[in-house]
C-alpha cells in the first residue's frame, strides 16, 4: 500500500484552513449571489475559503486540482486533489450550522485520501485508504446496528429536474421502512454517516467534490460504497449509495429499478 500520509497532513492543514474562514463569515448573507443555470449559491466566503485551500495544496504537492468554484488546474493525469471550499452554502448563508469543507485525494475510481470538517461541531474526520477512519484523531468504531430501531437513511439530489424527481420516488418508496433525513450537504451528511449515527445515504445528482472525501472517511467505517445496483461505482456516475452491511442489500433490492 502506498503511503499517503504526506497528503493526509497536507490534506487536513488545507482542509483546516478553509474550515477556519468559514466559521469567521458564517452567516454572511448579503453577498450570496446564484451561480449557473442549476440556481446554486456562491459567496465570498467560498471563494476566499478555495484560494486559501488551494493555496497550501499547491505549495505542498504537485497534483493536479479538481474544486467546485475554479474547475481544473495542474496536472490531467495521476491523482488529483478535489475540493468543496463549503458544502451547504445554501444552509450557511440562511445562518443554518450545516455545512462542512472537504478536500480529497482521488486517483481514477480509487479514493485515497479524504478529510472532511463539520465546521460548526468542530469535528474533523480523515482516512487513508486502509489505515482506517479517525474523528478528532480517535480511530472511529461505528456502533452495533439493533436491528430493533427503524433504520435511518439520508436521502439527497442533485439540482437538475430528474434528479429532484428520482427523490421523490426514494422518498416514496423508502419511507415506509426507513426514517428519512435531509440536511442538504453531502459532505456533512457523509461525516453523520462515518459516525455511525445514520445508517445510509443515497443520491442522484452530486458532483465529485461533493463525496470524494467521504468516500474514504465511511469505507474505512465499514460502510459499503456503490450505485443503485450495488456495484462498484465508477467515475462519472452519479448514483450513489452508502450503507450500512446489515441494510446494504435490501437497499439495492429497493432501488436499483430506479437507477
Amino acid at each position: 500500500m502506498t503511503d499517503f500520509s504526506i497528503e493526509l497532513q497536507t490534506a487536513r492543514k488545507a482542509a483546516a484552513a478553509g474550515a477556519e474562514i468559514a466559521i469567521k463569515r458564517f452567516g454572511e448573507a448579503s453577498n450570496a449571489r446564484v451561480k449557473g443555470e442549476e440556481k446554486g449559491l456562491i459567496t465570498d466566503a467560498d471563494l476566499e475559503a478555495e484560494k486559501t485551500i488551494l493555496a497550501i495544496l499547491t505549495r505542498e504537492s504537485n497534483y493536479g486540482i479538481l474544486s467546485e468554484e475554479s474547475g481544473t488546474s495542474g496536472k490531467n493525469s495521476g491523482p488529483m486533489w478535489v475540493v468543496d471550499p463549503i458544502d451547504g452554502t445554501s444552509n450557511f448563508v440562511r445562518g443554518l450550522p450545516f455545512f462542512a469543507v472537504s478536500v480529497a485525494l482521488v486517483d481514477g475510481n480509487n479514493f485515497l485520501v479524504g478529510v472532511m470538517i463539520d465546521v460548526i461541531q468542530q469535528k474533523e474526520f480523515y482516512a487513508i485508504k486502509g489505515g482506517g477512519a479517525f474523528l478528532n484523531d480517535e480511530k472511529i468504531s461505528i456502533p452495533k446496528f439493533d436491528k430493533e430501531f427503524t433504520p435511518s437513511l439520508f436521502l439527497n439530489h442533485g439540482y437538475s429536474t430528474t434528479d429532484r424527481n428520482l427523490f421523490k420516488k426514494l422518498s416514496t418508496r423508502l419511507a415506509s421502512d426507513y426514517d428519512t433525513l435531509k440536511l442538504g450537504t453531502t459532505a456533512l451528511e457523509l461525516c453523520y454517516i462515518s459516525e455511525g449515527v445514520v445508517d445510509g445515504f443515497i443520491c442522484s445528482g452530486d458532483e465529485l467534490w461533493d463525496f470524494a472525501a467521504g468516500v474514504v472517511v465511511s469505507t474505512e467505517a465499514g460502510y459499503i460504497f456503490s450505485d443503485w445496483q450495488g456495484n462498484p461505482w465508477k467515475n462519472p456516475g452519479k448514483k450513489l449509495l452508502f450503507a450500512r452491511s446489515e441494510i446494504h442489500e435490501k437497499l439495492v433490492e429497493l432501488i436499483k429499478d430506479l437507477g
